[in-house]
């Protein structure tokens, strides 16, 4: 019987979405995704000169780039290589719940 109210709440767990997780990387842009991992001073001005002119912050980490839902989270944190804890949404968005530089 605990096997099987075990088995139960995990189900209902992995059915009720995704979990949290932490992951390290690099908050870039949309246009240039991956090319800033260097983050030389010219990296981060040209991150910061893309995000305010429309463009959406990504989060890199490794050789994946990903959306991120909540844009507000990161503002601080653009050009910067930062430790995140939040949510895969699907394949390619991430909901931040937290960031640490």
């Amino acid at each position: 019987m605990k096997k099987l109210a075990a088995a139960g709440l995990f189900v209902s767990l992995f059915s009720a979405g995704a979990f949290a997780a932490t992951w390290t990387g690099i908050i870039s842009d949309e246009h240039c995704g991956a090319k800033h991992v260097a983050l030389t001073a010219d990296d981060k001005a040209c991150v910061a000169k893309c995000t305010t002119g429309g463009a959406a912050a990504v989060f890199v980490a490794g050789d994946k780039v990903y959306k991120i839902e909540n844009q507000d989270a990161v503002q601080k944190h653009l050009g910067h290589k930062v430790t995140i804890t939040g949510t895969l949404k699907g394949d390619d968005t991430v909901h931040i719940d937290n960031v640490k530089m």
